[in-house]
């Protein structure tokens, strides 16, 4: 990268809303703090005014915005990427904003990159497969989720579990996540004044409370995926290195440990529900056999006996 590309790229940055330390333009581009002095002045001497604030870092006058320069088609693909995620999505209006999102970008960018677009859109494909599932349910409405994000209210919603039952829940959202084929929305729940997971296609009538959160916490990406290690129960398995990379992927634990024992992967995680990762795992057959606990393994043996009894 040269001088004029990273220049651009610390633009970008300071008119992202958020300060940027000269601590963190030197990690990011391996400079010293000399050389970020100085290109704080080059972009300044564009007319780009930018502020400074000893506690927070740098950052640009809203009034001083200027326009986002031409995409590269390295950025553009990337965006037509992310595009084409969302629209494998179930939820059709989250289908309708990317449409949307792209006729936009079209209207911005030159012919030239226009007709690049068209070929990234016409040979890209995100989980065609999923399409072969009827009746998926897209429930949840994730941009009542956004604004409660960005305003930190706390949302209420009819929700039905497993069973079908239905029950009345507020919680003070954290992290929208998307496993596999579904979204989940991870918060503070009210009534169990605990953190608690929620499927997106089970979510109705969301609600955008006036008041602020509940509790004014600040989680980790760990803890809100995971759960507090305290909680959960530490599970050891050996998976077969044909299957290791599906396993990791997907595994719905906080890993501990792995290490290549006799041509296997041993791994070691955390689950807060045995029961879950009891049936989670069945999925994988021969390939992963359970170590330890023993809980686990007695479980693991009395369901193989339930599905072996019904059939």
């Amino acid at each position: 990268m040269n001088s004029n590309e990273r220049r651009l790229k610390i633009l970008y940055m300071l008119q992202s809303g958020k300060r940027v330390t000269s601590r963190t333009l030197m990690d990011e581009f391996g400079i010293s703090k000399r050389t970020v002095f100085r290109d704080l002045q080059v972009i300044q001497k564009l007319g780009v005014p930018v502020t400074h604030y000893p506690e927070t870092g740098y950052g640009v006058m809203r009034d001083g915005m200027i326009p986002a320069i031409m995409f590269t088609f390295r950025e553009l693909s990337v965006i037509m990427m992310g595009l084409s995620f969302v629209k494998s999505q179930v939820d059709q209006e989250m289908v309708n904003d990317a449409e949307n999102v792209s006729l936009k970008i079209r209207s911005a960018v030159p012919p030239a990159l226009q007709a690049q677009m068209n070929i990234l859109e016409n040979n890209t494909r995100v989980s065609p497969y999923i399409r072969n599932i009827d009746g998926r349910s897209s429930g949840g409405d994730w941009f009542a989720l956004c604004s409660a994000f960005v305003e930190e209210k706390p949302v209420s919603f009819d929700y039905r579990d497993r069973k079908g039952k239905s029950t009345r829940r507020t919680i003070d959202p954290h992290l929208l996540v998307h496993y596999t084929d579904h979204w989940n929305v991870i918060g503070f729940c009210h009534d169990r004044k605990a953190l608690r997971n929620f499927m997106l296609s089970r979510m109705q009538n969301i609600m955008l409370r006036d008041r602020p959160f509940l509790r004014k916490q600040k989680y980790g990406d760990m803890e809100l995926l995971y759960g507090r290690s305290e909680h959960n129960h530490s599970v050891t398995v050996s998976v077969t290195q044909e299957r290791s990379f599906s396993f990791l992927t997907q595994l719905p634990g906080r890993i501990e440990s792995q290490e290549i024992e006799g041509g296997l992967l041993v791994v070691t995680f955390l689950i807060d529900d045995l029961d879950f990762i009891n049936e989670w795992l069945i999925r994988y057959g021969h390939h992963v056999e359970v170590r330890r606990p023993v809980e686990l393994l007695e479980r693991r043996k009395k369901y193989l006996k339930e599905l072996l009894k019904n059939t």
